[in-house]
């Protein structure tokens, strides 16, 4: 064998070596990104299946010029929930931010927290025209309870 043979040779050997390399360390990053998105999917699940919600209450009063809606949530299951990630459904409507009496909603009397833990209630108060006839409360994993005014 000459040198040019020799040569080609390792001039091949380190060629597929490097490409070797290279595709080892993109396919293990692209089997990290799948782990790492089926891990957050199971926390995600898991979460889910903690949650549990029941509508204590939902009253309506319209001695007020605008309806005022007061909506008693309980938080039945292990996960600490959000105030912020907590959305209303008034008659499939969605309720937005600026419907909400801020002084008046609350966590078990703090309506400074935005932290919703086990065992509390969550006490939504909204201007709310006209009566709605059933309310829906969403958590921000989909877990939900609907209750009839």
């Amino acid at each position: 064998m000459g040198f040019s043979v020799s040569g080609s040779a390792a001039i091949l050997f380190i060629a597929a070596f490097v490409s070797v390399g290279i595709l080892y360390s993109a396919a293990f990053n692209g089997f990290e990104r799948v782990q790492d998105a089926d891990d957050a999917s199971d926390e995600r699940v898991l979460e889910a299946k903690n949650t549990a919600i029941e509508v204590a209450n939902a009253s309506w009063d319209n001695t007020t010029e605008d309806g005022i809606l007061t909506v008693n949530v309980t938080n039945n299951g292990s996960t600490t929930l959000s105030v912020s990630g907590t959305d209303l459904l008034t008659d499939g409507t969605y309720v937005s931010d600026g419907a909400y009496i801020e002084a008046e909603s609350s966590v078990d009397g703090n309506n400074e927290t935005d932290l919703w833990l086990p065992g509390e209630t969550y006490s939504m108060t909204v201007y709310q025209e006209p009566e709605p006839s059933r309310v829906k409360v969403v958590t921000s994993s989909g877990v939900s309870a609907t209750e009839v005014v």
